[in-house]
């Protein structure tokens, strides 16, 4: 049993009762970390090739931007330097190939979900209000957008840029699974 110390503390089991649990620091979600599962370690270097901002670069420079035209997308696919080091990183763990490709595809819905939230918050929603609102009162309508016309640009410009993000993330999950297939095929492996 416990007992109070002069100064007034209270030592023993009692103390540890008492105290409150340390807070766990906050972490930054987007860095690696020490997995939990060898397959994480995978997975954040794998994505890591398909990042969002390294996109444009690729739109327009890469082998497989070139090749968007005609009837075979794949071959330019295979031939993009992100490919090739997703290539080496599956090469170097073939046993997890599996949690990958269930965590890419995971991703790629988790992607498809947001994207459709977002086109139809951004969207279709705002679109249906202003055409509501153009039945019902044309020439307010219009006086606030004369009034606003500087809000109005620049909230559409927002929105735009922020659906256009969700657009390249949804593309590049896409690729990422696009890529896991094209490896699983290379090394002769039976689709699952």
């Amino acid at each position: 049993m416990g007992h109070i110390e002069p100064g007034g503390e209270i030592a023993g089991p009692e103390a540890e009762a008492l105290t409150p649990p340390r807070r766990r620091r906050a972490r930054h979600f987007w860095l690696p970390r020490n997995p939990p599962h060898p397959v994480w370690a995978l997975w954040w270097s794998l994505k890591s090739l398909f990042a969002i901002w390294t996109a444009p670069s690729e739109a327009v420079g890469s082998p497989g931007s070139w090749s968007y035209f005609g009837n075979d997308f794949v071959t330019g696919l295979r031939r993009n330097d992100s490919t090739d080091k997703a290539f080496a990183l599956l090469d170097a763990a073939p046993d997890q190939f599996d949690g990958v490709v269930a965590l890419a595809r995971l991703n790629l819905t988790r992607h498809e979900q947001m994207f459709h939230f977002v086109a139809l918050v951004y969207f279709s929603i705002p679109v249906t209000v202003i055409l509501g609102a153009a039945e019902l009162m044309p020439d307010n309508l219009i006086a606030a957008f004369k009034a606003n016309q500087f809000a109005f640009w620049y909230m559409l410009s927002i929105l735009t840029v922020v659906a256009v993000v969700y657009l390249v993330g949804l593309w590049r999950a896409r690729q990422l699974v696009s890529v896991l297939e094209l490896w699983r095929i290379a090394r002769g492996r039976e689709p699952r």
